[in-house]
């Protein structure tokens, strides 16, 4: 029998625990960044600036610098070289010397520069001490199944003060694992914009982003819009059972326990702005694409914990309230996810049963969570019927209800009072004149008909596109996001480049479905100065694709230099779509199928010659081909040359079909005011 023997054992961990913790448990690049930015906010920093050098390629170089405490070689060696360790004043503290809530209480943040590039060299100097201590660290070095974590060593040295001036910390991450693109700086603008809740005091924490690749993201991030909110509310839940409410300048006291019960989530304070999303409302708060794009990235309720925000509330595709599936109940009254931008603050000492997920990405679901929810939805039916009121107000009732007592006499029961009128008439003439009355009247309703009937059928199946075009857009930004992920775990360099390949591809998708949206049936027709050239040259490069597909060449002339006209993008966009439909249909038993585009000046007009070289259309069938619901292929609607003779039509010019004899195919002219005519019809 053996004897018997016992001790103690210790975890020796290995160096590859490093990069378990940093480049493969933070699942991006933007969350990496905004870690490190935490913990300049952590520093008590005032400001912190992102420097992004050579970046569209990898092996370009970020630098995060900022003002706060930085660190002695004390604190790196005894505090920073710790996983885990915290290097805030004292081991206990959970507030800084400043008065900021702590952020990076777990000591994990500083290996997301892991994630980002392959080297870190860390610069930092304390506000007091005779030199700064650099120190620089090769992630790749802990890639090593043999090492253990000690055995990896990092050179570090104290010198003169050189790069820090007065105090704080240098992060340069140089050798990027990944090349950054446009999205991914728009991700990281919004999400530092909306690290700090915009409707709060900054606390004396900035953010500015520098770089000459992406100018548009360069500066200190800010936000425009929240103040021209047309619809706002402000609760304040007080942990028992009062909701104090400020909503258009009235301050109110609500006593929840009747209508919402107990609730355990602890004090909220939520800030909700509601928008509308017409086009008249939009414009109203500054340039229309500017303040959609801006909603886009803004839009969602975000959850924030002592002044910084938890993810992934908020974010896009994020509608943790199910504010979508409200709307759908009732799309009157209820607002979607897309047309709010709300806040909610709560504090982690006063709502200590509001706790992160192990991953530190979002709040566990038990009953205080809840509760949250229940208290937010309450606070949006506040809002939702503050809405209505200004929407809908009790003098417009009125005045509907009084149009109402209006008797409209019908067109048609009009002409037969007169005709009956007639008939009564010893005159011959006039009972002439009332049966062609009749009969003009007949031949109206018979065309008005035929346009709803058409009509109809076209809108139906729009919205069916439009919806369609809606769903795979967020399946297809889910999947982007989703493989960005998977890319960035991906080390082969064969299945690298192929990763890359179809990653440019989705995007390419994404930017196409994003276009088609303007192309599709709907949305405004307010005018504007266009560039009618640079107008098809998009055209043509946004459906190269769909006429590669079909062997069809389109080719754009020369033209004139620069031809303006006073026409809405997206009619013009439709235009040429129903006019390219109409090719493609003929063009499909063609050999070497062929469309042209030729812009040009006439006079006060700009004109647009859209050809092909298909059978072309008879002299004797040119007069009918914009009729509604006429139609040479089978199964055709007949609707669409109707519908763009409508909206050229709406912006003051005219479309015809040129029938000469000398020339092959299908011609159309398009003439368009290069100034608004006094004509125009007024959309």
């Amino acid at each position: 029998m053996s004897e018997a023997r016992s001790g103690y054992i210790a975890f020796r961990p290995r160096a590859r625990l490093l990069k378990l913790i940093g480049e493969e448990l933070i699942s991006d690049e933007v969350v990496a960044l905004t870690e490190l930015v935490k913990n300049a906010h952590d520093a008590d920093a005032s400001r912190v600036t992102i420097t992004f050098r050579n970046v569209l390629a990898p092996d370009g170089e970020i630098e995060v610098v900022d003002d706060g405490n930085g660190m002695d070689l004390d604190t790196l060696l005894g505090g920073w070289m710790e996983p885990a360790a915290s290097t805030k004043a004292g081991a206990d503290a959970h507030v800084t010397r400043r008065g900021r809530r702590v952020l990076g209480e777990k000591g994990v943040g500083r290996f997301a520069a892991d994630k980002l590039g392959r080297t870190l060299e860390l610069v930092s100097l304390r506000a007091g001490t005779n030199g700064e201590v650099r120190a620089v660290f090769d992630w790749d070095r802990f890639d090593t199944d043999g090492q253990m974590l000690s055995d990896v060593k990092n050179r570090w040295e104290i010198r003169p003060a050189s790069e820090v001036s007065g105090h704080g910390t240098i992060l340069r991450i140089k050798g990027l694992r990944q090349a950054w693109n446009e999205r991914m700086f728009r991700r990281l603008s919004t999400r530092l914009s909306r690290l700090r809740p915009p409707f709060k005091s900054a606390r004396g924490f900035s953010i500015s982003i520098e770089s000459d690749e992406f100018p548009d993201y360069s500066g200190e991030l800010t936000n425009s819009f929240l103040a021209k909110a047309p619809y706002s509310i402000e609760a304040a839940f007080d942990g028992t059972d009062v909701l104090r409410v400020e909503l258009r300048g009235k301050k109110s006291t609500i006593s929840l326990g009747t209508s919402l019960g107990e609730i355990i989530c602890g004090p909220v304070s939520i800030k909700l702005h509601g928008f509308d999303l017409e086009t008249d409302a939009v414009a109203r708060l500054g340039p229309r694409h500017e303040v959609r794009a801006w909603l886009r990235e803004w839009s969602g309720v975000s959850v924030y914990r002592d002044g910084f925000r938890l993810w992934p509330y908020g974010e896009p595709n994020d509608d943790w309230l199910r504010l979508d599936q409200r709307r759908v109940n009732n799309p009157v009254v209820r607002l979607s996810n897309n047309q709010v931008v709300g806040f909610v603050e709560i504090s982690r000492d006063r709502n200590p049963e509001l706790f992160d997920q192990t991953n530190r990405e979002g709040l566990m679901n038990n009953k205080a969570f809840t509760d949250l929810r229940r208290l937010i939805e309450y606070t949006f039916q506040l809002l939702e019927a503050e809405r209505q009121r200004v929407r809908h107000p009790s003098s417009s009732a009125r005045t509907e209800k009084r149009k109402k007592k209006r008797v409209e006499l019908p067109v048609a029961d009009a002409i037969d009072n007169l005709a009956k009128l007639a008939d009564r008439s010893t005159a011959a003439h006039m009972r002439r004149l009332a049966d062609d009355a009749r009969q003009a009247i007949a031949g109206h309703d018979a065309e008005k008909s035929r346009l709803i009937e058409g009509y109809n059928d076209l809108a139906a199946a729009g919205q069916v596109a439009t919806g369609v075009g809606q769903v795979a857009t967020r399946r297809l930004e889910q999947a982007m996001k989703d493989f960005a992920d998977l890319r960035s775990r991906i080390r082969h360099p064969e299945m690298a480049k192929i990763a890359t390949r179809l990653e440019s591809g989705l995007e390419e998708l994404h930017a196409q479905l994003a276009t088609l949206g303007a192309v599709s049936i709907g949305g405004s027709h307010r005018r504007r100065t266009m560039d009618v050239a640079a107008e098809v040259e998009a055209f043509a490069n946004l459906f190269d694709p769909v006429l590669r597909e079909r062997g069809v060449r389109m080719e754009v002339g020369p033209g004139a230099d620069l031809v303006r006209v006073d026409m809405n993008p997206n009619s013009f966009q439709r235009v040429l779509y129903v006019l390219m439909s109409n090719s493609l249909e003929w063009l499909a038993r063609t050999a070497d199928p062929r469309i042209s585009v030729e812009v040009r000046e006439s006079g006060h007009h700009g004109e647009v010659i859209f050809s092909d070289n298909g059978p072309g259309i008879t002299r004797e069938l040119s007069s009918r081909v914009f009729d509604p619901m006429f139609s040479l292929k089978d199964g055709g609607r007949g609707m669409g040359l109707t519908i763009a003779r409508g909206l050229v039509e709406q912006h003051g010019g005219t479309i015809e079909i040129i029938v000469d004899g000398r020339r092959r195919g299908a011609h159309f002219r398009m003439r368009l005011p290069r100034k608004r005519s006094r004509s125009t019809v007024h959309p």
